[in-house]
């Protein structure tokens, strides 16, 4: 089998760059950490690395959306049964979902450029009202399969697959804080999904959904923590509301132009500078494996100096370090000023 398919778009600190460093760093350390935890793992490259590196992952994320593709990424490696809704396999139901005619939903009516938002602003054009249309098509259709008794793994799987296909057609810079005011060639196409090849999973990987601080008897059951939390000002949340929307299978209400769910709920306190500090020290508190590796670039809202002290407190603390490119939203380049990506080692033993 191949590598999880179409994964690759653009995320707040993704770290598919930085997956080989990372793990050739962490098996420098130590040779005999079997089992890691991943509690802010994002879309999950760096939980499929430490699989690929023949760790036992327990990988989670307080948004849903991120724990679908790490589900993707570390759990369906094997079929599902999809005779339950009449179909004979994954292809099948992928294939039954793109032919699907687009509806007026609440994507179509929320997020597209032909929509007539419920609060009554000017159509918000996340998406053309074809693509919209579909993906109110293909959500209804699986939560339909999901109520005829398709399994929860294999609807997830489909939900995963649903999301990717939406980040390829939506009419973005990058994040979904907003929509842009023109057309590009790629959001102009017609919404396809497409089936994913999973790795094999040979351990007996887990994925939560939920904060850190709520999942300390699964992080210390383990070896090692792998921590990369938020390090700017920009939260998930709201960056990434559409496709929380589609992961949590809700129709919330929309506010203001840019149609943002409530996400407030679910912010982080490593967004912010007065607050990031204290979270380091609470979260830490809480973690009890004899090995953390924290990834945080060298800007980030706590200074280099400032975090190594905290990290100081509760063992030794070493650092690695690499230059590695800022985030570009619009993915055209520009003038990306070189950072550095830093990995703390925190030894507790």
């Amino acid at each position: 089998m191949g590598s999880l398919c179409s994964m690759s778009y653009r995320y707040l600190g993704n770290k598919t760059k930085l997956t080989s460093w990372i793990c050739a760093t962490i098996a420098a350390k130590s040779a005999l950490i079997e089992r890691i935890a991943d509690p802010m793992c994002g879309t999950g490259a760096v939980a499929e690395a430490f699989a690929r590196n023949g760790h036992k992952v327990v990988a989670s994320d307080v948004l849903k959306f991120p724990t679908l593709h790490a589900k993707a990424r570390l759990q369906f490696d094997k079929p599902y049964d999809f005779a339950v809704i009449k179909h004979d396999g994954y292809r099948s139901a992928i294939n039954e979902l793109n032919g699907l005619k687009p509806i007026k939903g609440f994507f179509w009516r929320e997020y597209s450029a032909d929509g007539s938002p419920e609060n009554g602003v000017d159509p918000r054009r996340y998406f053309t009202g074809e693509n919209a249309g579909k993906i109110d098509a293909m959500r209804q259709r699986i939560a339909v399969w999901r109520a005829k008794g398709l399994s929860g793994d294999a609807a997830d799987l489909l939900l995963h697959d649903l999301i990717l296909a939406t980040n390829r057609v939506a009419n973005i810079t990058g994040t979904y804080g907003y929509f842009r005011s023109t057309w590009n060639r790629e959001c102009l196409q017609t919404i396809q999904l497409v089936q994913s090849s999973m790795i094999p999973c040979k351990a007996d990987h887990a994925v939560f959904n939920g904060r850190a601080e709520d999942l300390v008897d699964e992080i210390n059951a383990c070896d090692a923590c792998y921590l990369d939390p938020p390090y700017t000002k920009r939260q998930y949340g709201g960056n990434y509301h559409i496709l929380e929307t589609i992961a949590q299978e809700d129709t919330p209400v929309p506010a203001g132009q840019g149609g943002l769910r409530n996400w407030k709920e679910k912010a982080s306190d490593f967004c912010y500078r007065k607050k990031a500090p204290a979270a380091f020290e609470n979260l830490l508190k809480l973690i009890e494996v004899p090995l953390v590796f924290i990834s945080y670039s060298n800007d980030g809202q706590v200074p280099p100096d400032e975090l190594k002290k905290i990290l100081s407190q509760f063992g030794t603390v070493s650092r690695k370090k690499v230059p590695f490119n800022r985030f570009d939203s619009n993915g055209r380049g520009g003038n990306k000023q070189p950072l550095e990506e830093h990995l703390y080692i925190l030894d507790r033993r």
